[in-house]
């Protein structure tokens, strides 16, 4: 196991009807909001009314943006942190999902740092601005999904270079997550499965990439994905499960809060990967993870066919009975289409809209550059060099 250094400044609060509590938490980082969210959702089901008046009521004045786009976008960032500041606000409120609660942290320094929040966010060797101030965040999850309400990062595009690419200050911590789960029973079903499986690749990652000797570190990883395998059908039958969207919120939460991944380290390919294909589709990330999970652990099993038995036997309680690491690996990575498949998630690059292969070559480029390993190849167990990228995009092409 690695040392590491575990800090986690944000204060949760978790449960069904704990959004009253917003306008109590709210006063206590300042007089005047700017509450961050998408386009549709928050407003067409009353929750911005909602938290505006639980703000008023305690003193809060509240300025509303509601322009975040599925994946958010730096000019828009930019856009949100003038309004702040031409509007006095002295905090933010990331409302909605992923994007909403990303944008608010990137607001926060856009607002008094008044340049491009592009130049804030790192890109392989390129010179990068340091975060120095941000406002006070608080963060309203509608979607179990990114694990934003507790963690310092986001993941941010710049549409006309296509870049996708991640904000990370431990300025950026919320001060305080409100997490009341009624609130995920707004969203759609493909968005609440999209979410599922980010939740489950914030963890897989770690574990099939990082230290061998980290049971605690793994064992976690694997009760998240447990969870959210369990309760992910749960919410499909019934979207006013309660219960099992609780489950799936607090999976969310503890998936990237450090407490999984703290001490095993790992690398993230999967994710820079979807972060090409997302950044040039604009698809959902969600889906985009499900996309290449399957193809990256047919990929990389070989290389770390113990990580890989550890899944199998422990998630999905295949008995070893004499079979290797590798034959295992084999039946635990079957099983995990097979769950993909159940939810409608084993895909192909047609099925997320994607017709050409004309930007593969761009997109390999621009993953190694913003995150490869000098430039050269994207860490894994077995390292994903260019021409390896541009076949596993071709695979998911065929």
């Amino acid at each position: 196991m690695q040392n590491f250094t575990f800090h986690l400044p944000t204060k949760i609060i978790f449960g069904a009807g704990t959004l009253d509590q917003s306008g109590v938490e709210g006063i206590k980082l300042g007089r005047r909001a700017l509450i961050v969210t998408g386009k549709r959702s928050a407003a067409a089901f009353g929750i911005i009314d909602r938290v505006t008046t639980y703000l008023e009521k305690e003193g809060v004045e509240a300025v509303v943006f509601d322009r975040i786009e599925p994946n958010p976008r730096t000019t828009t960032v930019d856009e949100a942190g003038e309004l702040a500041r031409e509007n006095d606000c002295d905090f933010i409120v990331g409302l909605g999902g992923g994007s909403p609660m990303d944008a608010a942290k990137a607001i926060a320094v856009a607002a008094l740092e008044a340049e491009p929040i592009w130049d804030f966010i790192p890109r392989g060797n390129l010179p990068v601005k340091t975060v120095k101030k941000a406002l006070p965040i608080m963060e309203i999850p509608t979607l179990a999904a990114t694990g934003s309400e507790a963690d310092a990062g986001g993941v941010f595009t710049n549409w006309e270079t296509h870049e996708k690419a991640v904000l990370f200050s431990p300025l950026l911590f919320p001060r305080v997550s409100i997490i009341d789960p009624e609130l995920t029973v707004t969203v759609p079903v493909d968005y609440t499965i999209d979410g599922g499986v980010d939740i489950i690749c914030h963890v897989i990652e770690g574990l099939f990439t990082g230290d061998d000797n980290t049971p605690i570190q793994d064992r976690f990883a694997m009760s998240v994905i447990k969870t959210v395998m369990d309760n992910l059908p749960l919410v499909i039958e019934n979207a006013e499960n309660i219960e099992a969207r609780a489950n799936i919120s607090w999976a969310s939460a503890v998936a990237l809060s450090g407490m999984v991944n703290s001490g095993r380290g790992g690398s993230y390919p999967i994710h820079a990967l979807e972060h090409a294909v997302s950044g040039y589709y604009d698809i959902s990330h969600g889906r985009g993870l499900a996309l290449l999970l399957p193809v990256i652990m047919e990929y990389s099993y070989k290389a770390r066919p113990s990580k890989y038995a550890l899944l199998a036997e422990e998630l999905f309680d295949i008995h070893r009975d004499g079979q290797t690491d590798e034959q295992l690996a084999v039946k635990g990575i079957e099983e995990m289409k097979q769950f993909l498949a159940s939810v409608d998630r084993l895909l192909t690059l047609k099925d997320v809209g994607v017709e050409d292969d004309f930007r593969f070559e761009a997109m390999a480029d621009d993953t190694l550059r913003i995150y490869g390993v000098d430039g050269k190849f994207l860490d894994n167990p077995k390292r994903l060099y260019k021409e390896d990228i541009l076949n596993l995009f071709k695979r998911l092409s065929a």
